[in-house]
């Protein structure tokens, strides 16, 4: 019995020890009542997650957002004009997910950024030409401010931007070799309930060739549309834009936009796409999408003979594109686009180019 009761306290003592040293790892040493976490304890134990939407609020990528609400703030703008419209319209996107569905449903992206600083943009296009057919290769940059007016949910998006158009043709065709395009956009988002929407927008630019001052350089512009969001998917949007282009003046803007959770369709006019999410990781997505667009403008230029003019350039494109979205509103992109119904016109002397059809390629990046 005495040897036996010794074999278990023998056995006993390591075990007791044993254990203290591991409670010993869970408690606080800092003799205060602050936590594990708070003293760089690194045994905390695991506490269970509190409930989320998606991501807690101190996250970057915590947007919530009820998707019947009106139109906010947006991407950054490729001036001016049309090319608003697409990056105008759009809504930002949030998901309320239960736990089941969070492990299956991508983050959504933010798709602007804290502070007035929106975007810095640059882009080039370059399109081909040959024969007696004029080839351009444009480049542009832009960037983009946004202001609380009053509130973050309505704001107002200023975007001065500056542009520059390389003209490649025979000897024989009167073409002034560079053009130029100097604007501000100011755009004015308004949700007016939680259906309706309001986008107002308006371009101030000096469009020539710079070879000398003419008042014809000056060619405001201005858009108007009011968006409807039907329900969770289906938007309904319509206005007009005033291009003040010798070519097109004033145009309608009808359609309707469906979201889906992996695609996009726009049966908009002048300006349809469809696009498609094809992969996507932390804080990026890669969508491929096609689209139509309305081409060109109108600049004051100097004729060979040192006259002033107003040349006009207009074209419809069909582009293939893909783009690498980026939290924030950032991108990426290249497209591919065939260019048809090419034409190069001056209005004071009149002369028309018919220019054959002919491919394009456009690659841009945005912060």
């Amino acid at each position: 019995m005495h040897w036996s009761s010794l074999r278990f306290w023998l056995a006993i003592v390591p075990l007791c020890l044993g254990a203290e040293t591991t409670l010993a790892q869970y408690a606080d040493w800092s003799g205060d009542s602050r936590s594990a976490t708070e003293s760089n304890n690194p045994y905390e134990p695991i506490q269970p997650l509190p409930p989320t939407d998606v991501f807690p609020q101190k996250s970057p990528l915590y947007e919530p957002l009820d998707p019947t609400s009106a139109v906010r703030q947006a991407n950054a703008v490729i001036p001016p004009e049309l090319d608003e419209m697409p990056y105008d319209v759009q809504m930002e996107g949030g998901l309320t997910l239960n736990e089941d569905e969070i492990f299956r449903t991508r983050p959504v992206l933010a798709t602007s950024k804290p502070g007035v600083l929106q975007s810095v943009t640059t882009d080039s296009t370059w399109i081909a030409g040959s024969g007696d057919n004029i080839g351009m290769t444009d480049v542009l940059g832009t960037i983009t401010l946004g202001f609380p007016a009053p509130t973050i949910e309505s704001p107002v998006i200023v975007t001065p931007g500056f542009g520059m158009h390389f003209l490649v043709g025979p000897a024989s065709i009167d073409a002034p070799p560079t053009l130029y395009d100097a604007f501000v956009t100011t755009r004015y988002l308004r949700p007016v309930n939680e259906r309706w929407g309001l986008i107002l927008s308006g371009t101030a630019g000096y469009y020539s060739d710079f070879k000398q001052q003419n008042s014809d350089a000056f060619r405001p512009s201005a858009m108007a549309i009011a968006t409807y969001n039907w329900n969770k998917q289906w938007q309904l949007l319509g206005g007009v834009v005033w291009l003040n282009r010798d070519d097109f003046d004033v145009l309608p803007i009808l359609g309707l936009v469906w979201t889906g959770e992996n695609r996009k369709l726009e049966l908009t006019f002048p300006r349809p796409r469809y696009s498609q999410l094809w992969d996507y990781g932390p804080g990026y997505e890669d969508w491929w999408y096609i689209t139509g667009e309305l081409g060109g403008g109108t600049w004051s230029v100097q004729r060979a003979d040192g006259s002033n003019d107003l040349l006009t350039i207009s074209d419809y494109r069909a582009i293939v594109g893909f783009e690498r979205r980026r939290d924030g509103g950032g991108k990426s992109f290249i497209e591919f686009g065939y260019v048809f119904g090419r034409k190069f016109e001056y209005k004071n002397e009149p002369f028309t180019l018919d220019m054959n059809d002919t491919v394009m390629i456009r690659s841009g990046w945005w912060f």
